[in-house]
């Protein structure tokens, strides 16, 4: 299951502004070298030392070596991969973070994909109420899908408390 996400999020990267472009291939390129040689590495040190990750420490490295808006949204990217079935809460909050502010919101699947998580994974009423505007997203983009509207109704009926 944790492969299947890394690779999910990998692969393709709104209230506050969403992406409406997909990564250009330099940037595509740039993410996979930060992700291999800085993070991925910082990731498996802090698992095997049972630590969390230097967050600021590796922001300053990627700002240094890339750009802050690499280094925030690759930052946001691996505390994703760190906190997932480790701390819900956390891994929830760099979720919608990330969903948020960098996944391409046209990519529907990915969007209802990403509510869904948070549907399975999250105490916070926020973020159930973000996750509800994905899924109205996709659902309305793609009105004959019945998962995306499974997926809206059941973040609908979660923030009613039904």
């Amino acid at each position: 299951m944790l492969s299947a996400l890394l690779g999910c999020f990998l692969a393709v990267t709104g209230v506050h502004a969403q992406a409406d472009h997909k990564l250009d291939s330099q940037t595509v390129a740039n993410d996979k070298i930060i992700m291999h040689e800085i993070l991925s590495p910082a990731l498996k040190s802090a698992r095997e030392q049972n630590e969390t990750p230097d967050w600021k420490i590796l922001g300053t490295t990627i700002t240094t070596r890339f750009d802050a808006n690499y280094a925030s949204r690759n930052i946001t990217k691996a505390k994703i991969y760190y906190f997932y079935g480790r701390d819900w809460a956390q891994f929830s909050t760099a979720l919608v973070q990330y969903t948020q502010t960098y996944e391409w919101r046209d990519s529907l699947s990915l969007m209802d994909k990403n509510a869904k998580m948070i549907l399975d994974n999250s105490a916070n009423p926020a973020d159930w109420k973000a996750a509800q505007a994905w899924a109205k997203y996709a659902a309305d983009k793609a009105p004959s899908n019945d998962a995306y509207k499974a997926t809206y109704d059941a973040l609908t009926t979660k923030i009613n408390g039904k």
